[in-house]
């Protein structure tokens, strides 16, 4: 499938490694050039090596919205404006609803929803201009399960899901749409450092008794990228091997 997007430009942050990485070889492998913005100096390079020409990367670390700011004005003046924005970010640390501060809650909505709202509306007058415009957000399947361990990821992941609900309406008649990508399990360097090294155990928590694969998603994220995903808009795809207990 031809999915018209050669000499598109997306930006992915959180984009030298692991889903953000992914994503990022998907497009790249379609003809999209990708400027990928990362705070780590020897992630981008290995990344940009693995990905080739078609890739510009920035350093920044997207956990305030100050940071956020300056480097989304760095990528459209030296990269230029985008037509495909994939919002992506760490996750909070763990821990439960009343074992947290208000400090704590200050810093994961910072990160995890007030910058992230910068990242996702930054382009939208070029999109408009254009009558074109992908907005992918990479979150959590916490977004729909929330884990009672995970409460800063559940806050703040839930709130930027609300808004990008409104997002997607306010932009439907522009050519624009919003999504985003709630992941479960994959076989990323983060889930193996979690695991302490191994996690082929935690494939038992999904139905298809498999971890899911960065590639495959990626391909997913692709597709919503694409023309042909014009009628997909406003929704939170779970990609987790059927894992989450939910009916929506």
């Amino acid at each position: 499938m031809d999915l018209h997007l050669t000499g598109k430009r997306a930006l992915i942050t959180g984009g030298s490694s692991g889903l953000g990485f992914a994503t990022a070889a998907a497009l790249v492998e379609e003809g999209v050039e990708v400027a990928l913005v990362s705070r780590s100096t020897q992630k981008l390079k290995s990344a940009k090596e693995r990905l080739g020409g078609l890739t510009q990367t920035f350093e920044a670390d997207i956990s305030n919205v100050d940071s956020t700011k300056e480097v989304l004005g760095r990528v459209h003046k030296e990269f230029g404006p985008v037509d495909i924005v994939v919002a992506n970010s760490g996750g909070p640390n763990p821990g439960t609803a009343s074992s947290k501060t208000t400090e704590e809650y200050r810093g994961a909505l910072e990160a995890n929803l007030l910058s992230q709202i910068e990242i996702a509306s930054y382009f939208i007058d070029y999109m408009k201009a254009n009558n074109f415009g992908r907005i992918i957000a990479i979150t959590s399947l916490y977004v729909k399960a929330p884990a009672k361990n995970m409460a800063l990821s559940n806050t703040a992941r839930a709130g930027f899901t609300g808004y990008l609900k409104s997002l997607a309406n306010e932009l439907a008649p522009f050519g624009i749409t919003v999504n985003s990508l709630l992941p479960g399990l994959h076989l990323t360097d983060r889930l193996i450092t979690l695991a302490g090294g191994d996690p082929s155990h935690r494939s038992k928590e999904t139905p298809t008794e498999k971890l899911g694969d960065p590639e495959s998603f990626g391909k997913v994220a692709a597709f919503l990228s694409s023309k042909w995903s014009w009628y997909i808009t406003g929704q939170a795809i779970t990609i987790d091997g059927g894992s989450t207990p939910n009916l929506l």
